[in-house]
């Protein structure tokens, strides 16, 4: 009879099979992970950017660095402004669909 710990190990062979049995989900494993991954280093970057126009507006008025730091801050604040995601967003929307609409196929067959 076997013991749990070697039960564990055995499910966790199947599985991998299982998994590594089917490109198309391998694909879309890693495609979500990608995904995921590219959220958290936008939000992150949202995040670092929001951090530091926040310091620049407090050197805004000392003297000589103020100067500097508001061409930084409006430099990046136009930056932001002028940059939309929403295409990508949408041309990302109709991939996951894809996707999703293959690996549909794929466990039909």
């Amino acid at each position: 009879m076997m013991d749990k710990d070697q039960k564990k190990a055995n499910d966790n062979l199947k599985e991998f099979i299982r998994y590594s049995s089917s490109p198309w989900r391998i694909v879309w494993t890693n495609f979500v992970a990608g995904v995921f991954r590219g959220l958290g280093a936008i939000i992150g970057a949202s995040f670092f950017i929001a951090l530091i126009l926040w310091l620049l507006t407090l050197f805004v008025d000392i003297p000589l660095i103020g100067e500097y730091a508001s061409d930084v801050k409006n430099t990046v604040t136009g930056y932001v402004n002028d940059t939309n995601y929403n295409d990508e967003f949408e041309r990302m929307s109709k991939l996951l669909e894809n996707i999703e609409k293959e690996l549909t196929k794929e466990k039909t067959k």
